[in-house]
């Protein structure tokens, strides 16, 4: 299954700071597994947006939750199932 996965950030950006580096090891390895297929930060306001393969809704929740920005409850995920044209 294919996901279009929207991440919002909820807090504050100086709360991010101190999980940065991790939140972005977290994410190269994430990478690596096939789970995120392709990352994108967005340019209007602090956020991303996703392109995940997981093998269900819950897979890809549990997978992205290891992010530390979701983990320490900094982001939020909006996922929306999408198919390949």
């Amino acid at each position: 299954m294919y996901l279009h996965v929207t991440g919002t950030v909820t807090a504050e950006r100086e709360r991010l700071a101190p999980h940065a580096e991790e939140e972005a090891r977290v994410l190269r390895r994430l990478k690596a597994d096939g789970v995120v297929l392709s990352s994108f930060r967005r340019t209007d306001k602090p956020g991303a947006f996703l392109i995940v393969e997981a093998e269900s809704l819950d897979s890809a929740r549990e997978h992205l939750n290891q992010l530390p920005y979701a983990a320490n409850g900094l982001l939020t995920f909006e996922f929306i199932e999408v198919g390949r044209l």
